[in-house]
């Protein structure tokens, strides 16, 4: 009726609006299970393992379904970063981010798959992905004087204790996986020799336990903060399971991990519980104390600790995580994602939270090793 009495076509257009995708929701603060880094990358990979101990598919089909929508959304997210200048949308980190946290780390279960299954469906998809960080992990990650892997934040070449976790555990599964002897000699060369590198720069010696980070330049102390410790532990033992023991740091790397060992159990409180500042007074905390049992149990497991000895603080620490889990699964007294500093009071005001994915990566493994620890009896 607009157009009465025009007898040829009228036209006209809509102005073009881009829909951008997003996940939600955004809690708990850092921890959400949506988004692509290492903790869900992480959780993913547990999953793998949980599926594995107890016979339940639905825990790997959780893990497969976050790799499989990794993979096929790359692509849009691509889309958006690189035609709509979305450069900040939802899960940007997948496209060239020059950082462990989203390249190793959260490659985990990718990897992980490949080694435990010959033949899957999308499995080429897979390998490229593979392929690519591998790559990555080798020539192009930022190190410290071309020795362990180091990052720009906060200052110019900084070791994390966290990178440990970024990206051995992800150098050792590479190396597993590599068919080529010489590949295969050169990552586990790689991992093992970071092992000692990382602890010339962000090892106490004093406290035998592991400073948050450091810098290269003007030295400083930062506190002994618990989920670092974990970081680093759990790295360390991801590399003992794999390395040959013939392999010329071996021994070293297995010293150290007792090393460290012995430092924590002094640690451990009554009730089981490592705080979130290991040796200052603070508060009880999850993911530390589930990454610490882990440890101690996996080292019973693996021979490579006493079981008459170490056995009890496992038990204790894993009666402390029973403590903390409800009964409809909520997980209380996680700390949240933490940058580093020199000032203590910066960790002692983190906010705890529930159902951090930081924490639950940890607490999964966790889980397994404490129950195989007491089916070996």
């Amino acid at each position: 009726r607009l157009y009465s009495g025009i007898d040829e076509p009228v036209t006209w257009t809509i102005p073009k609006i881009e829909l951008l995708a997003d996940a939600v929701p955004i809690d708990p603060i850092w921890g959400s299970y949506l988004n692509y880094n290492y903790h869900t990358g992480g959780v993913a990979w547990a999953m793998m393992h949980l599926s594995e101990v107890t016979g339940e598919k639905r825990f790997d089909d959780y893990a497969r379904r976050y790799t499989d929508f990794m993979i096929e959304t790359k692509p849009f997210v691509q889309y958006q970063m690189e035609q709509l200048n979305q450069y900040k949308s939802v899960n940007h980190h997948l496209i060239n981010t020059p950082l462990l946290d989203f390249t190793l780390a959260p490659s985990l279960p990718f990897i992980y798959r490949l080694i435990k299954e010959d033949d899957f469906e999308n499995r080429d998809a897979y390998v490229q992905w593979v392929d690519e960080i591998t790559k990555y992990a080798i020539h192009e990650q930022l190190r410290m004087h071309n020795k362990h892997y180091s990052r720009l934040t906060p200052k110019v070449m900084t070791t994390w204790v966290d990178d440990m976790f970024m990206g051995l555990p992800y150098l050792i599964h590479a190396a597993v996986l590599a068919e080529d002897k010489n590949l295969k000699k050169q990552l586990f060369d790689d991992a093992a020799s970071q092992v000692l590198s990382f602890n010339e720069e962000v090892w106490d010696p004093q406290a035998k336990l592991y400073q948050h980070a450091q810098y290269s330049e003007n030295k400083v102390k930062m506190p002994h903060w618990s989920r670092a410790n974990g970081w680093g532990i759990w790295a360390i033992t991801e590399v003992l399971k794999a390395l040959p023991e013939n392999h010329p740091h071996y021994k070293e790397v297995l010293d150290h991990y007792r090393t460290h060992v012995n430092s924590l159990i002094r640690f451990q409180d009554a009730e089981g519980f490592w705080t979130n500042v290991i040796d200052v007074k603070s508060v009880q905390e999850t993911s530390g104390t589930a990454i610490f049992t882990m440890a101690i149990a996996r080292g019973i497991n693996q021979g490579w600790l006493k079981r008459r000895k170490y056995e009890q603080y496992a038990l204790k620490g894993w009666k402390a995580l029973d403590s903390v889990i409800d009964e409809d699964g909520t997980v209380h007294q996680i700390c949240m994602g933490t940058m580093c500093s020199e000032d203590i009071q910066y960790y002692l005001d983190r906010p705890i939270v529930d159902d951090d994915s930081h924490g639950m990566l940890g607490l999964i493994a966790a889980a397994i090793e404490v129950q195989e620890m007491m089916d070996s009896r």
